[in-house]
């Protein structure tokens, strides 16, 4: 996915200068939050036949970040543009597990094993088109995302879980000011929504200790400033 990407870049490009139309370039702050639900089932040691614990939560992170853009104006109407973001993540979540069923898991000479994880977002990429609507700056963008999940994880249980991937959507709406030294501010509001995605630590669920996460009903909005050049 992400070749292709670069190939639809480069074919953005070369159609720019072969057709001597308008390419812009631009910087972007962006201000976003993000919710999705995560479930993880954790399989005894029995194995599958002795059933599993199933942990379900709905959490919610914020981050800033910066990203770049280009984009290729066919026409005054119509754009497509290819957008970079900067790496963010979500803060860590730990979990203390007591090792003795006593009432005061803290006492002296007890041991709570930590469980700490994070996710980095990177290589978080846009291909979209943009939309100028008849009403002074106004437009609206559609596209299509793509972005590699870093898993960072201290399990007390010493599992650990793979890398991965998802693809989703964005939609936009915002305003360009046109400025007279030839860059031009925009504000724009963006959605996001995300594929499911599911990993596990690499057991096999008959032979016990075999654990997996599901990250589903990704979502997210995003506020952003940006600085456009237009050649």
């Amino acid at each position: 996915m992400k070749k292709v990407l670069f190939i639809l870049l480069a074919s953005v490009l070369s159609f720019g200068s072969a057709q001597a139309v308008d390419v812009s370039v631009g910087i972007s702050m962006n201000q976003s939050v993000f919710a999705a639900t995560g479930k993880e089932d954790n399989y005894s040691e029995t194995g599958a036949s002795g059933g599993s614990i199933v942990t379900e939560e709905y959490g919610a992170f914020k981050d800033s970040y910066p990203s770049i853009f280009v984009e290729v104006g066919l026409n005054e109407s119509f754009s497509i543009g290819l957008s970079a973001q900067s790496e963010f993540g979500t803060p860590e979540n730990t979990n203390e597990r007591c090792t003795s069923h006593k009432a005061n898991c803290n006492s002296a000479g007890e041991t709570t094993p930590t469980s700490k994880v994070s996710a980095d977002f990177e290589s978080y990429f846009t291909v979209y088109g943009k939309v100028n609507i008849p009403l002074g700056g106004l437009y609206v963008k559609g596209g299509l995302s793509r972005v590699d999940i870093t898993v960072n994880e201290t399990q007390a249980s010493g599992n650990t879980y793979p890398d991965t991937d998802t693809t989703g959507y964005m939609v936009a709406i915002g305003y360009q000011f046109d400025a007279a030294t030839g860059v031009s501010l925009r504000a724009e509001i963006q959605g996001h929504s995300f594929d499911d995605v599911e990993v596990n630590n690499g057991k096999s669920k008959s032979s016990g200790n075999y654990n997996s996460v599901t990250v589903s009903d990704m979502i997210g909005a995003t506020g952003t400033i940006s600085l456009v050049k237009t050649f």
